[in-house]
């Protein structure tokens, strides 16, 4: 089992084959092949839910996976710096959070959590170049959150949707990355 299908699914939530393999850019059929594997081995489990079908993480499946970061991490000799990126991520956070269900709710003050955005991701791009140099599978997010702030210009749902790649879900799935690789628990 590699660690980058474990991780795909866990960072997925819920998603089919074809997503996870495309989470790293992996081949769909050795992704799958791992997948039943994991399958077998009570790691991740294949549901069906309102017509989708996927796969999702078995504790056990989550229990490896953070074992398997564990590794990447002191292999790459990474743990304090990757928690100093945290740190500055989390004060980023707070920021978002509020943006994000300023926006969500309607405040009338929304207009300026787009501002809020944009200075995020402006902050999270030399983090996440930092940050790919020890573990080059977190390259991308910032990619990812232009690309959902670009769409958000003709379409706000960009901003906080679930069913899109949109800035708030790429970046809980960053912040579900960051404490998964560390170990630690959501702040």
């Amino acid at each position: 089992m590699t660690l980058l299908t474990l991780h795909a699914v866990r960072l997925l939530g819920f998603a089919d084959t074809s997503a996870v393999a495309a989470r790293f850019s992996r081949d769909p059929g050795l992704v799958e092949s791992q997948l039943i594997d994991a399958g077998v081995n009570g790691l991740v489990s294949h549901s069906t839910f309102a017509g989708t079908s996927g796969w999702s993480l078995s504790g056990l499946g989550r229990t490896e996976n953070e074992r398997l970061l564990a590794e990447e991490l002191d292999r790459a000799g990474a743990r304090d710096p990757v928690l100093a990126i945290h740190d500055d991520f989390a004060d980023l956070n707070t920021g978002v959070v509020e943006a994000c269900s300023a926006i969500q709710l309607q405040i009338p003050a929304s207009e300026e959590a787009m501002d809020v955005l944009i200075g995020a991701l402006a902050s999270w791009r030399p983090l996440e170049s930092q940050l790919t140099g020890m573990l080059p599978r977190f390259q991308g997010y910032s990619e990812r959150l232009l690309g959902a702030l670009k769409h958000a210009v003709q379409d706000k749902a960009w901003l906080t949707a679930t069913d899109r790649d949109s800035f708030h879900k790429v970046w809980f799935e960053l912040h579900e990355d960051l404490i998964a690789t560390l170990g630690i628990q959501r702040r």
